[in-house]
């Protein structure tokens, strides 16, 4: 099963048979930052947790759906380097998910309900 790895995109080139980045500046790269004010700019700033759980939402919604299945045929089967610790949340766990999983598509989940009940 392929993991989530801790590394630049120069670490990543040499991996690039088995690894993909998926990191700042990288086209796969989650666009919400801890520490960010969202999803409002008077709200408190973001965490970690807080800033994956809204790349997951994003990718559930009607335009996020085309990237998430495109993600995911892209990514199925690779390692995914970010800089992320490994210690903390990361996008590239719910990428992972999302490339790795088998169900009926709908494999993007979060911590928090962002969008109320299903």
């Amino acid at each position: 099963m392929p993991v989530r790895l801790r590394g630049a995109s120069r670490d990543a080139a040499p991996l690039s048979t088995a690894c993909a980045y998926v990191g700042p500046r990288s086209p796969y790269a989650n666009f919400f930052k801890a520490g960010d004010r969202a999803p409002s700019p008077l709200g408190p700033p973001m965490d970690a947790a807080e800033a994956v759980d809204l790349f997951a939402a994003t990718l559930r919604g009607p335009v996020g759906r085309c990237y998430a299945a495109r993600f995911a045929r892209a990514l199925r089967g690779f390692d995914l380097m970010c800089t992320c610790p490994l210690d903390v949340p990361c996008h590239a766990d719910v990428l992972l998910r999302l490339a790795n999983e088998t169900g009926d598509g709908d494999t993007i989940r979060t911590c928090y309900s962002l969008e109320g009940p299903r």
